[in-house]
């Protein structure tokens, strides 16, 4: 520049370049050789040959490689800025059409006709741009999913890059075991992807067959819709197998809580997984969803008699977190065909049952017994206690059901026991023998169930084998003498017969009885040589008690018989012959009616004398 008619020029190192030569200048006099008098002065550049020189053409390749702003297709605008002294901070945004890692390459200012440009940012300040791609999840809004009344589940779209149109609707293909439940107030919510609600509409549902289709809302890309659904997974009647497919499907199996809830002495609920495939407007491939729902009861049942008087007793157990009403509570024969009647014996009205807890029902089975077995059908209606609806309807649509089934549990034998002090005694009294009689009476004549390898038949008289025995697994009797035996019993109601045997009471206090057992009696069963062994274990296996009474003596006596063989044969082996060995058959529940199972008796203590000694001195 000039200012006052001066030149000022850079000095050396400050030039485009840290490394480039400055310009080097010296004065130059011209005098006369005559007179040496100043003729003219100038000043000279030494160095002009390396500043005067041709331009090359890498620095018009790298000076046209920043590139102006108007060739940029891709750029970050901001306009109408107003700067204010000190530092500022611009915020530059862009609308980006492709994914991708974007970099700052320049920076150009505009102030009315006057252009700043930074060629090059540094340090390199990058950007990226990705596509989200829409989402769809399915959630239950507690922490499980109870089957057979009304839950509700979460259904949330994340749009991504997709904006869902008018006419956008998801496609659900659902069992017959899971319907939706349809209400007039379910809504739609449209949110930003920050939680901002945008707008909120009506849903709209329609069913058709095993195919539900909702009608989502329109609403712009990287956005958020939101609705719930309020479905119910009917309990199934039996379990069925697992699926051969992936398609919609309702798999039962058992599960069990986590180890924060877990309760060990709960056993674990049944779980039924639902299958459900959703199709979206946005994709050609369905998306497969599976919600467990966990049957909240567990059942049991039990027989109960009193002489030739049955009942059955149905438990059900509350295994959720939640309480329930039960009502309508029935009990039907499956089958049709038995004669039998359930009399209820349960209150009227409905039954609270909280988290845990217990409920039973009793019916008394009245009318002919009959000879092979029931099966029958328990089942209960249930609902929510009051509280806080948790869906547009709270009734299930079916109930609870439960099958059990029964064995041949006709009474056939009565069992008594009557424990008397000795003559001349009002009371049992420890360490002294008691006398204990053992009444067995049959109750009913011949049925099916007698029709076995037991029963005979002489005289026209039909008889079997029994035999009974007397165990005190407390430890509180000490039985003296026989404590089993076998009996022949006639097959006709009122046959009776008695055993006698004694006993001593080994405390004090109140005793409950010996325990009493029947087991039908088998006849001898003859084994191939050989294989007695075998055949004992195997009658074990399968729950048949072998006796060994009397085998040893026949063990015995045939070793002897083989070792006079063995002598008298020289080297020749004889293999023991087949020995026969009894069996025992355990009664169905129900068949032995014990009606001393309970009693208790009286046992008065020794009466001790002591003899005290008092010396004073």
């Amino acid at each position: 520049g000039t200012a006052a008619g001066t030149v000022m020029f850079p000095s050396a190192g400050s030039g485009r370049g840290g490394g480039q030569t400055g310009v080097e200048l010296y004065e130059l006099h011209d005098r006369s050789p005559s007179d040496n008098s100043l003729t003219s002065s100038s000043i000279v550049c030494k160095n002009m040959h390396l500043l005067l020189r041709r331009q090359e053409s890498c620095s018009s390749i790298e000076r046209s490689a920043a590139p102006l702003p108007e060739d940029s297709a891709r750029s970050l605008h901001v306009a109408a800025l107003v700067l204010q002294p000190g530092d500022n901070s611009v915020t530059f945004t862009a609308q980006a059409k492709e994914a991708g890692t974007y970099t700052l390459r320049q920076l150009c200012a505009t102030v009315g006709r006057i252009h700043f440009t930074l060629p090059h940012i540094y340090p390199i300040v990058q950007y990226d741009v990705y596509s989200q791609e829409p989402q769809l999840k399915v959630e239950p809004l507690t922490e499980s999913l109870l089957a057979g009344i009304s839950q509700r589940v979460r259904f949330t779209v994340h749009t991504g890059h997709y904006a869902v149109k008018n006419g956008d609707a998801l496609q659900l293909s659902i069992t017959d075991t899971l319907p939706i439940l349809h209400a007039a107030s379910s809504t739609a919510t449209v949110a930003t992807n920050s939680g901002d609600r945008v707008s909120e509409s009506p849903l709209s549902i329609q069913s058709s067959g095993k195919v539900t289709s909702i009608s989502l809302p329109a609403a712009p890309d990287y956005h958020i819709i939101e609705f719930d659904l309020h479905v119910i997974c009917h309990l199934p009647s039996t379990l069925p197998t697992a699926p051969d497919s992936d398609r919609p499907s309702a798999e039962v199996k058992p599960a069990r809580k986590g180890p924060e809830k877990a309760r060990p002495e709960l056993p674990c609920m049944t779980s039924i997984d639902q299958k459900i495939s959703i199709d979206c407007p946005w994709s050609i491939y369905s998306t497969l969803i599976c919600l467990t729902f966990n049957i909240p009861f567990s059942a049991s049942h039990t027989l109960l008699s009193t002489g030739t008087r049955k009942y059955l007793q149905v438990c059900v157990q509350n295994l959720s977190e939640v309480g329930f009403l039960l009502f309508d509570a029935a009990l039907v024969d499956i089958t049709g065909t038995s004669p039998l009647s359930f009399v209820s014996l349960n209150p009227p009205g409905k039954q609270r049952v909280q988290s845990c807890q217990l409920s039973f029902f009793v019916w008394e089975l009245a009318g002919p017994l009959p000879g092979r077995g029931l099966l029958a059908e328990f089942r209960v209606s249930f609902s929510l206690l009051a509280g806080p609806s948790s869906g547009p309807d709270q009734r299930p649509t079916r109930p609870f059901t439960y099958q059990l089934g029964l064995d041949t549990f006709c009474t056939l034998y009565g069992v008594k026991a009557d424990i008397s002090p000795p003559l001349g005694m009002g009371m049992c009294k420890m360490g002294t023998l008691c006398s204990l009689e053992v009444s067995i009476v049959r109750l009913s004549d011949l049925t099916d169930t007698d029709q076995d390898e037991a029963l005979s038949q002489s005289d026209g008289l039909c008889t079997t084998r029994l035999m009974y025995e007397v165990v005190d697994n407390s430890s509180n009797w000490a039985v003296c003498g026989k404590s089993s035996g076998v009996i022949s019993m006639p097959v006709c109601a009122s046959a009776t017969h008695k055993v006698h045997m004694e006993v001593m009471p080994l405390f004090a206090g109140f005793l409950p009885f010996p325990d009493i057992t029947l087991h039908k009696y088998l006849p001898f069963q003859a084994c191939p040589p050989g294989q007695t062994e075998a055949a004992a274990d195997s009658w074990l296996e399968n729950d048949v008690l072998a006796l060994d009474r009397g085998v040893e003596e026949q063990q015995e006596g045939s070793s002897v018989r083989n070792r006079g063989s063995s002598q008298s044969g020289g080297s020749s082996e004889h293999k023991p012959p087949a020995l026969p060995l009894p069996r025992l058959l355990p009664f169905c529940n129900g068949q032995v009616y014990n009606g001393s199972a309970r009693r208790q008796v009286l046992v008065l203590p020794t009466q001790d004398d002591h003899v005290l000694e008092v010396s004073v001195t």
